[in-house]
């Protein structure tokens, strides 16, 4: 028969029943460990997620280089050139040839004037503006030759509005809203200043360098040789421009005493280093100075080159910068994952020694 309990027996299976299954284990002390380990892991798995989180965004958000815009992109899409070629055929119109406006103003024109009274040479657009969408208003200036009554022919300078209309249809279709209007054209500024502010003789030696120089580059008369430093390589112009040259003023940085050798005085090279931003151009003051005659000839060359130079310098380190930076990947790449395996050695070892 199976007894009962009374109330107030207590049953040493009910209150530990993983003792009466498992009756050699020690439960408590297994529950803490895996506890223990449970939350070592969970530790350790935020301390490694954490760099392995923050590699992953420095590659993922690396800032990648800009590719060169296209020339359709670099174009700007405007009425420039029909623009251009309508102004082009109201300046040429004549009574004898009234259709050739038509294909830029439909509604035409008929024009009075007679063939060949006035011949646009060249032209230019001057501004572009869009004030709403589909609207275009252009200015264009125009070298214009106009015949006067005893024959000849004058140039002059005239600038006229064009008002264009873009098809929303098409993009790129032009159609002219009315007759082009002549307006004022931009003022010109005073006469520029130099940073030459010396004269030097026409008929001195310095003057006499140059234009030895100029004949022998330009008008193939003459040996080049005498007026470059030793080693310069450079060719006279071929086939040769002009057949001679007349110098008609000349201007220099230093000033220069009546008579003096055309050579730059002591501090040229250096002070052309020092603007250029080219140290190397501070070895050529012996060049200079041992040019004779022709060693002020040169300082534009030099300048030039300079110049050359100082561009290649910044794109050579431009692409060094480059360079350096992508080889940096690799080892950034390399720490990060042996900072990762450091962090989880540890854990590792911990788990698996429990």
């Amino acid at each position: 028969m199976r007894r009962r309990r009374s109330r107030g027996e207590t049953s040493e299976t009910g209150s530990r029943p993983l003792s009466r299954l498992v009756p050699d284990a020690d439960v408590e002390p297994a529950l803490r460990s895996v506890a223990r380990r449970g939350g070592r892991l969970a530790a350790w798995s935020v301390v490694l997620a954490s760099p392995l989180v923050t590699l992953l965004a420095l590659i993922l958000l690396r800032p990648t280089p800009s590719a060169a815009p296209s020339a359709d992109e670099r174009s700007e899409r405007d009425p420039r050139g029909w623009a251009e070629m309508y102004v082009r055929a109201w300046l040429s119109v004549s009574r004898d040839d009234p259709a050739s406006l038509e294909t830029f103003y439909p509604p035409g024109m008929k024009s009075q004037r007679a063939v060949g009274s006035q011949v646009p040479v060249d032209l230019a657009t001057l501004t572009a503006t869009s004030p709403s969408t589909g609207v275009w208003s252009v200015v264009v200036a125009v070298n214009l030759l106009t015949q006067q009554p005893e024959g000849k022919r004058i140039a002059k300078l005239v600038c006229v509005q064009v008002s264009m209309l873009e098809s929303p249809a098409e993009p790129g279709a032009y159609v002219a809203a009315a007759l082009p209007s002549p307006v004022a054209c931009p003022a010109t500024l005073g006469s520029a200043d130099l940073a030459y502010p010396e004269t030097a003789e026409l008929t001195g030696p310095i003057g006499q360098s140059v234009l030895g120089f100029l004949t022998a580059y330009l008008a193939g008369q003459g040996s080049l040789d005498r007026y470059t430093a030793p080693g310069t390589s450079l060719a006279p112009t071929a086939p040769a421009p002009y057949v001679a040259v007349q110098l008609s003023s000349l201007r220099t940085h230093e000033k220069f005493e009546p008579g003096q050798a055309a050579r730059p005085l002591d501090g040229t090279a250096t002070r052309l280093a020092e603007s250029m931003g080219v140290r190397e151009l501070k070895d050529l003051g012996h060049i200079i100075t041992n040019a004779g005659q022709g060693g002020a000839s040169i300082v534009d060359t030099l300048r030039a080159k300079a110049s050359s130079l100082a561009q290649q310098q910044l794109a050579a380190q431009k692409a060094g910068s480059s360079i350096r930076s992508d080889r940096m990947d690799m080892p950034v790449a390399v720490m990060g994952l042996a900072f990762i395996g450091f962090l989880a050695f540890p854990c590792i070892y911990t788990l698996l020694g429990g």
